[in-house]
């Protein structure tokens, strides 16, 4: 197939390898047959199809996206879903190189489910990494608030291994998980994505589900999306105040009031939007999970077209260089098609000398962890110096604020206007709803 020509060192020849002499044992005295895993698959596992159901009349409409490989993929199982996401997440947990601890998990993957689940995707899958650290507690208890037709839990007490004694904040276990999710459930999806739970996936522009982004994303021929990402900065004044969660080093730890969400708090990013500055290796993606054949974290390895000859490939219509390089790739319009908000966790050793840090007016990621947005007067304003700027604009000095800390973040307005009021809504109603059957 990939046009070896047969030469020796390209072939398998058991001769070879193995001699004139080796003969494999027979059946029933190898124990090969039993080692084989012989599972119930993955949808009937989790009672997402019941045993014995039609799953056929449980599938989405196919669209031509659906069929585009099929001459080299071969038939492709029945598709239940239009857009799946996967986390990985645990009660609490230790940042990368062990620096911190955690431990909102429960309350950071209600919220999470919640918007992603008003934003559209179809199904969520969480495996619950909090078996790997504890006994006695777990996730089940927040994914048990959503019905188990829209959220499921996989137990996935995987340990993380790292060569690197003490060094908890690998993610040897979230590889996997990420890598199972694709495997058993994206064979039923038509688009998959794997996030993190302080990572919000927004519909932008005309946009109001991400359902909707991904059909036109398959009218656009995409098979691999992009969100751009920089880590947001949590809004001071919609913080728990300082005080309260002072250290002796003069840090805090930045808190988010039970009152309050991730969402609205930590809408505020350093860069008015669409950004230009974003972190290359922080960035997620959204992908035709029957085009990408390995996934790892940030980047789309192994697809069906890089699997390809050069005679598949050209018979296929598609373009052939010898070094891949990926033709189906599109990079989010964060205006008009989608964004991610990335509420990463700011812990007490980022807040060392934050007073005299903010009052220093500039846009950066670094420097300053904490928000403080440029008012809506203000803020066309700085958008278009910031612009003007050029990359010098990541330097740019700001104007301070009465209180003397220096405007550094823009707000996202349909973020504002829009999302934010749609969780607070949807979050109370569960909450009312779970009142009302507890007084039943």
């Amino acid at each position: 197939r990939y046009d070896f020509h047969n030469e020796l060192e390209n072939l398998f020849i058991p001769d070879i390898e193995w001699g004139k002499d080796h003969v494999l044992p027979r059946i029933d005295e190898s124990g090969r047959w039993e080692n084989i895993p012989v599972c119930m698959p993955s949808l009937m596992t989790y009672g997402l199809v019941p045993k014995g159901a039609d799953v056929a009349a449980r599938t989405i409409p196919e669209n031509e996206s659906d069929e585009k490989y099929a001459d080299f993929t071969g038939p492709l199982p029945p598709k239940v879903h239009k857009v799946i996401a996967c986390t990985w997440a645990a009660t609490t947990f230790r940042t990368r190189s062990n620096r911190a601890r955690v431990s909102d998990g429960k309350r950071r993957l209600q919220e999470w489910l919640e918007f992603n689940l008003l934003s559209g995707f179809d199904h969520i899958y969480v495996y619950d990494n909090s078996g790997a650290f504890t006994k006695e507690d777990s996730l089940a208890d927040i994914i048990g608030l959503f019905p188990p037709g829209r959220v499921t839990r996989v137990d996935w007490p995987c340990k993380i291994c790292s060569n690197r004694d003490g060094n908890e904040g690998e993610r040897s276990s979230q590889y996997a998980a990420e890598s199972s999710c694709r495997l058993r459930f994206g064979t039923h999806a038509r688009w998959l994505g794997s996030f993190d739970t302080d990572e919000y996936l927004v519909p932008m522009g005309e946009f109001n589900s991400m359902g909707e982004v991904a059909d036109e994303l398959d009218k656009q021929e995409v098979k691999v999306a992009v969100f751009k990402s920089s880590p947001a900065k949590p809004r001071l004044d919609l913080l728990v105040s300082p005080k309260e969660t002072k250290e002796p080093d003069g840090s805090f730890t930045p808190t988010v009031p039970a009152d309050e969400t991730f969402l609205h708090a930590y809408n505020c990013n350093w860069e008015p939007f669409p950004r230009k500055n974003d972190l290359s290796h922080r960035r997620k993606q959204m992908y035709r999970a029957d085009y990408v054949k390995l996934h790892y974290v940030h980047y789309s390895t192994i697809t069906v077209v890089s699997q390809m000859t050069q005679k598949e490939t050209l018979s296929a219509k598609e373009s052939w260089l010898h070094r891949y390089v990926e033709r189906h790739l599109h990079e989010f319009d964060e205006t008009k098609e989608s964004t991610m908000l990335h509420t990463k966790t700011k812990v007490a050793r980022q807040m060392l000398s934050w007073q005299a840090k903010c009052s220093q007016g500039r846009l950066a990621d670094g420097n300053c962890h904490i928000g403080f947005p440029f008012p809506t007067d203000m803020a066309a304003k700085a958008k278009d110096e910031f612009l003007k700027a050029g990359k010098s604009g990541t330097s740019m000095r700001t104007p301070n604020r009465p209180d003397g800390f220096g405007y550094n973040c823009f707000i996202n307005e349909k973020i504002e206007q829009v999302w934010w009021p749609k969780l607070v809504e949807a979050v109370n109603m569960r909450e009312e709803r779970m009142i009302g059957r507890r007084d039943a």
